[in-house]
């Protein structure tokens, strides 16, 4: 894996050395030839300074806009490009240095091993030419993790010549982050595969692990090689990319906290013909007993048996949920204590599929945009609500009301259980009670069922157990790379 810090090797492009070169051995020639040998002075020489300046101009616009020109190439679909590594570059500096020895010197020796050495340039050449001909590299990975998770990307190359085998493809997969302000890359997968035959496919694979949720692209592939001797490189581009939806971790909710909710929300039901937070299904019909309520009473029963019979109820436990996230950025909310609150709402979310519940269930966001998520089949709700907490960021100023709006407009604010989770709990509660009393009657009672959470950590970990808190508010991200014999 390269990583972002990591010294990376400055490829020099092909053509600009060639460029280079001719326009040296033609000022070379233009000056070194006609001392030694007169025939060359006079229309020999203009032209080998002609052709040298024409390779000095050619050169110096490769250097300048060779990048863009390749650009252009690309998206023309001509993304194969050949470069000259270091060792590369040495061998030239040699053969360069033979040559000129050769000519100034008048040593057949010197211009004899020139040849030897230009030979095997020659077949690396070609090698590294028709080694990634007819390749296809495809990728494969889950599109959707949580952080701390190992994600396995499967890299899949084919060789579809029908005799020549490829040798030492390296793959390389680029790994970038997505934000509103752009792409950044963040490093760079490798894999290896040593031998490709003619006609087969052969599958490497990497793996990363993500400390950040977040959006990331995967993408583009180049795959290249130096085989067989590693003076000359050829890569090729394949510009298929795929995303990544990081999810934010997981953890478990509190027994104390979810017994302290359930006698709360009980001691709300005393009245129990009330509809409400819970609604309470039918069971039987049974003999009037002591302590029984009046109202309870089904008197077309009673009349057909003679006495009082009464309707009980079993109370349902699967309540309606709204999950409400306020994200404020401020100097006292942390990284951490973001992250912890996000996870700390997908952990609320994620306890709806938990014993089969039933209830209506809703997340509203407030960060840069609100955002609202609401469905009654809980496991299809608490994918939804993972992607939406994924790639919320905190904003100086959340549209609160914009949130609380859509709970009120939705019907779950005056009638369901609430958390609200918040950096500004003072704040939030105010909001509350002014919407509430500005649309509907029963603001008390809205409060009275809303349990505020302020987002920091000491409150969050009483309601929340991360088995391991260290990958939460970690901005980078790891990669080990494999490859196939």
């Amino acid at each position: 894996m390269a990583s972002p810090g990591s010294k990376q090797r400055i490829p020099l492009s092909a053509s600009l050395v060639t460029q280079s070169l001719v326009a040296f051995a033609c000022l070379m020639g233009g000056v070194v030839l006609p001392v030694y040998n007169p025939e060359f002075q006079g229309i020999t020489q203009t032209v080998l300074f002609a052709c040298g300046g024409i390779s000095v101009a050619c050169a110096v616009v490769n250097a300048i806009f060779g990048r863009r020109i390749t650009l252009m190439m690309a998206r023309m679909g001509l993304r194969s490009r050949v470069v000259i590594p270091r060792e590369g570059l040495v061998y030239l500096g040699m053969m360069l240095l033979l040559a000129v020895g050769g000519l100034v010197g008048h040593s057949n020796m010197l211009l004899l091993v020139f040849g030897l050495m230009a030979g095997p340039w020659v077949i690396n050449g070609w090698f590294v030419y028709t080694t990634l001909r007819r390749v296809t590299v495809k990728r494969q990975a889950r599109d959707r993790v949580m952080v701390g998770e190992s994600v396995v990307v499967d890299v899949c190359a084919g060789n579809s010549k029908s005799w020549f085998t490829s040798h030492m493809l390296d793959v390389r997969d680029e790994i970038a982050s997505m934000t509103a302000t752009g792409v950044s890359l963040l490093g760079v997968g490798i894999v290896t595969i040593a031998r490709l035959p003619a006609g087969e496919k052969r599958t490497g694979h990497y793996r990363i692990v993500f400390g950040k949720r977040g959006l990331y692209q995967l993408g583009p592939i180049r795959i290249s090689s130096r085989f067989p001797l590693g003076i000359g490189e050829r890569g090729q581009s394949v510009s298929g990319t795929q995303t990544l939806l990081i999810r934010p971790r997981i953890g478990r909710l509190r027994l104390d906290w979810l017994r302290r909710q359930q006698e709360q929300l009980e001691s709300r039901q005393s009245q129990p013909i009330r509809k409400g937070v819970f609604d309470d299904e039918f069971h039987h019909i049974r003999e009037l007993r002591a302590g029984d309520s009046p109202r309870s009473i089904h008197w077309r029963s009673s009349a057909r048996r003679g006495q009082l019979m009464v309707q009980e109820f079993h109370q349902n436990r699967e309540s309606e949920l709204f999950v409400l996230l306020d994200l404020c950025e401020h100097p006292d909310f942390t990284d951490r204590d973001q992250e912890l609150a996000v996870s700390a709402a997908a952990t609320l979310c994620v306890s709806r599929t938990h014993g089969g519940s039933s209830g209506e269930s809703m997340l509203a966001i407030a960060g840069h945009t609100a955002v609202c998520v609401q469905d009654n089949k809980p496991s299809r709700f608490a994918n939804e609500a993972l992607d939406a907490l994924a790639i919320c960021q905190p904003s100086k100023s959340p549209p609160l009301e914009i949130a609380l709006q859509q709970l009120a407009d939705a019907g779950v604010l005056h009638k369901s259980r609430g958390i609200l989770i918040t950096s500004r709990p003072e704040y939030c509660r105010l909001a509350v009670i002014q919407l509430c009393a500005d649309m509907m009657p029963d603001a008390i009672d809205v409060m009275q069922r809303l349990t505020v959470v302020p987002a920091v950590e000491s409150s969050l970990s009483e309601m929340v157990i991360f088995d391991d808190l260290s990958p939460l508010t970690q901005d980078s991200h790891g990669t080990d790379q494999a490859g196939v014999a």
